[in-house]
């Protein structure tokens, strides 16, 4: 089928669906998408409360709890405990299909009468680490959230097999790590970002190889250098003891110097490594992957994020597919579902090697055959929780997409959902401000409400600040151990849209490493600390047609460089843009 110009049913703009999209659908068995792919996105994240976390009591054993979910939810609540347990029995709450009613208000229904965990962990996996969510095998961690196989880090989401991390963002097999994003193997790499196997380097940004470095970009196997400067060793442990890096002063005064130098220095058009056919940013190891980003070990997909799990294959085939990956294959309209997973559509929230899952939340233990089910064991050929043999399931199926068809479900502002849309927003248990849709497309208060959004105000705080932001020692050698009993007021102090705490405390590890790596104490809580990473970083959903910036000679070119392509650069970014051939001669 050729290509073909659609107007979103949410935002009414047009969008484009090509014809490799419509072969993908063919495959897949599913109707064209209605909406544009940044609302599908939207959509997807607002069923993910990655960071809004609430002190509550576990409904079924009465513990105290940390949960995604507030005292006054509607939910019926348990702890990772006791939700992963036999205590409870979902197929108890099955129900029969109603087909005089839309059958997403049904799963409705369901989704909110069965019970919910308080966090998305593994309990058992889980040591000294509470205030974490969608983690596993985490030891002595605090605050990270969408992280694996840590210890001793605080304060970061999708870092994996790391330790001593502390405020990080996408980064992988690295220890004694501090304030960075897209860091691989890296040790001690201090207030930088998109470094691979780099040690002992700080202020720094896309070097691969570098040791012993400061205020460095575009280097590769270099060492002692500073501002892309050479050293001697002796030179630069001279120099580098000059640089008073415990001083929040010193540190700020570094950051306008360095982005002087980087806004003049040419980027490549994508962050990127060992890819074949990829379109978007951050892709790593894929091959034909389009309009995504953040992805790893992936293959024939498109409109994809945060696919970062490695280890366990190659993610194959998937469209709107949001968070996870790990061997998963053909799934489709999809968030946070993966470990081997395949043939799942329109769900959220599965977990590890099911299979042919279709408007399904909460499948945690693995399932097979499930459509419109909240359900925390294996089970198959299931129906709202009702078990079924299989003949009587796929005639029951084929009843269902028929009715979906016939008797869609239409939400408040009238956007209509046949077979092959997500959940409506609607069905979501989290408020927009308590998803990652407001993490990345942050709206105001007005303006979710607008869109047919629900919103939380923020809980009355209960605590009392005793040491002011203004009041904050400058420099780390001059913090003593009495910081520990203080509230410190977030710079922010609740006043931005950033689920501000208002305030954090400093606990004696962290102390620890701060004063063991030279850095002073943060200024904002660490919610906010996370949001000004992710803005030091292009949108995630938005690629631009451009042409290469390089005019130089001796870049295999005469004049300015005509190779085109989609970059996540604006056009009217002042960044200075590369292909990947002028790029590679660019860079030392």
């Amino acid at each position: 089928m050729e290509s073909q110009t659609k107007t979103c049913q949410n935002c009414k703009k047009n969008f484009t669906i090509e014809s490799e999209d419509f072969a993908f659908y063919e495959k897949m068995k599913v109707p064209a998408p209605t909406w544009c792919p940044e609302c599908r996105l939207i959509r997807r994240l607002c069923f993910f409360n990655e960071r809004t976390i609430y002190k509550r009591k576990c409904d079924l054993c009465d513990a105290d709890i940390l949960s995604l979910y507030p005292k006054d939810s509607k939910f019926i609540v348990y702890c990772s405990s006791c939700y992963q347990s036999d205590k409870w029995d979902p197929y108890s709450y099955g129900q029969e299909v109603d087909f005089s009613r839309p059958f997403l208000e049904q799963v409705k229904e369901l989704f909110e009468k069965v019970p919910v965990g308080g966090v998305n962990v593994t309990a058992s996996t889980m040591q000294n680490s509470s205030y974490c969510n969608c983690a596993t095998y985490l030891k002595n961690c605090y605050l990270l959230f969408n992280s694996d196989y840590d210890e001793d880090s605080m304060f970061s989401t999708c870092l994996e097999r790391s330790k001593w991390c502390l405020d990080i963002y996408m980064s992988d097999l690295c220890e004694f790590c501090y304030e960075g994003s897209n860091l691989f193997k890296c040790f001690q790499t201090v207030y930088s970002r998109d470094c691979n196997e780099c040690m002992n380097v700080s202020f720094c940004r896309n070097l691969i190889g570098c040791s012993n470095c400061f205020g460095c970009i575009n280097l590769r196997n270099k060492q002692y250098y500073i501002f892309n400067e050479p050293y001697s060793k002796e030179e630069y442990l001279e120099k580098i003891a000059e640089f008073n890096t415990g001083s929040q002063i010193a540190v700020e005064e570094f950051y306008k110097k360095l982005k002087e130098i980087w806004m003049r220095t040419p980027r490549k058009f994508m962050t990127g490594l060992k890819n074949h056919n990829a379109v978007g940013d951050y892709i790593f190891n894929s091959k034909n992957v389009k309009n995504s980003y953040e992805v790893a070990m992936s293959e024939d997909c498109k409109y994809c994020h945060w696919l970062l799990v490695n280890g366990m294959g190659v993610s194959k085939n998937c469209y709107d597919y949001t968070m996870w990956g790990g061997n998963a294959d053909k799934n489709y309209e999809c968030m946070a579902t993966g470990g081997a997973e395949s043939n799942i559509r329109f769900s959220s929230n599965c977990w590890t090697e099911g299979m042919n899952i279709e408007y399904c939340k909460n499948s945690l233990m693995g399932g097979f055959d499930l459509f419109g089910c909240a359900i925390v064991k294996e089970g198959r050929f299931c129906i709202l929780n009702k078990q079924y043999s299989e003949k009587e399931y796929n005639a029951l199926r084929e009843k269902i997409i028929e009715h979906m068809d016939k008797m869609p479900y239409v939400d408040k502002k009238g956007r209509v959902y046949k077979y092959g849309e997500f959940f409506p927003s609607e069905l979501s248990p989290f408020c927009y401000n308590e998803s990652l849709a407001q993490i990345h497309f942050p709206l105001t208060r007005e303006e979710a409400l607008e869109k047919g959004f629900e919103w939380r105000d923020p809980v009355e705080r209960s605590y009392k600040i005793t040491l002011n932001n203004k009041d904050i020692p400058d420099d780390i050698k001059n913090v003593s151990d009495k910081i520990f009993g203080e509230v410190i007021e977030c710079g922010h102090k609740g006043k931005c849209n950033e689920q501000c705490a208002t305030a954090f405390i400093i606990t004696a590890s962290e102390l620890e490493f701060y004063r063991k790596i030279n850095v002073p104490l943060p200024r904002f809580c660490p919610s906010c600390r996370h949001y000004m990473r992710l803005r030091d970083r292009n949108p995630i959903n938005k690629l631009w047609h451009r042409q290469c910036m390089c005019d130089r000679p001796n870049h295999g070119h005469e004049g300015k460089c005509s190779n085109e392509f989609e970059t996540s650069y604006a056009p009217d970014s002042k960044e200075t843009i590369y292909c990947e051939s002028c790029y590679s001669n660019e860079v030392a």
